[in-house]
């Protein structure tokens, strides 16, 4: 027996559920090809600071060398 929060798919027909189970696996589709895409940026972003931060330890390196600071 559902609880009371439930009840009110008792009284809904088989095409209205089934309605409704299809809405929300559309909704759930879009949520997770949203989600997908937002993970991709993630790991571009990701790679994208990594290679940022080699480049500044590169230069900041070669920096130092002409500063005569670092060997």
């Amino acid at each position: 027996m559902p609880s009371k929060d439930y009840e009110h798919y008792n009284r809904l027909s088989k095409e209205d559920l089934i309605s409704m189970i299809e809405k929300r696996d559309t909704e759930i589709k879009k949520v997770q090809k949203s989600l997908k895409h937002a993970n991709e940026l993630k790991k571009q972003y990701y790679e994208y600071n990594k290679f940022h931060m080699e480049e500044i330890v590169r230069l900041d390196k070669k920096i130092g060398k002409l500063k005569g600071l670092r060997d």
